[in-house]
């Protein structure tokens, strides 16, 4: 992404950056991935194509903008300090709340977009992504006796088959249900 989002948008920059996301958001829900274009999010947007080009290298970057926003619900920064397990809970509960809080475009995306498809498989790795840097900074693995990596790539990967068999396969389970889900999965204990 060409915008420096560490910095603090100005007012205009965050009206674009919310334009654009929400142009793409919108269209995902009514289209493939694959058939939008540059020129008709600008069209609906408002914009000329030079500005969405000062923002965003192609659509694909904008999608993973798009997936910045909603992920902010997860702050990384607040797991400082818990306990092993209760980082993964905690960060698992953000997660699922930010899949079901987005049931409907997800539902609507999958109606348009192939589950295996690149759009799908884009929203599920950065969240997997975002999950994996979350775990590496903020739980101590001395005791695993494993790979740190391996650890936190098999969480990550466990955390969203999960979501996935949940929100995107729509098999219903309530947090408590999926926590089970987890844990048997995981069998926690062993791992962190």
């Amino acid at each position: 992404m060409k915008y420096d989002l560490t910095k603090k948008p100005t007012r205009g920059a965050q009206r674009t950056l919310e334009s654009f996301s929400t142009t793409m958001i919108a269209l995902l829900s009514k289209e493939p991935f694959e058939k939008i274009s540059v020129n008709e999010i600008c069209d609906i947007s408002n914009f000329p194509r030079a500005t969405f080009y000062n923002y965003f290298d192609d659509k694909f970057d904008l999608v993973a903008y798009c997936w910045y926003v909603i992920a902010q619900e997860i702050e990384v920064d607040q797991a400082t300090g818990l306990k092993a397990e209760t980082t993964l809970i905690t960060y698992f509960d953000r997660l699922y709340d930010v899949f079901k809080n987005n049931q409907m475009l997800l539902d609507n995306v999958l109606q348009y977009n192939d589950f295996s498809g690149q759009l799908v498989n884009s929203f599920i790795n950065y969240f997997k992504n975002k999950l994996q840097e979350i775990l590496t900074k903020s739980i101590d693995y001395s005791k695993a006796g494993l790979p740190v990596e391996l650890i936190v790539d098999h969480c990550s990967q466990t955390v969203v088959l999960v979501l996935k068999w949940i929100f995107l396969k729509h098999h219903e389970a309530d947090k408590q249900r999926a926590h089970e889900y987890l844990e048997k999965l995981l069998n926690i204990e062993h791992f962190i």
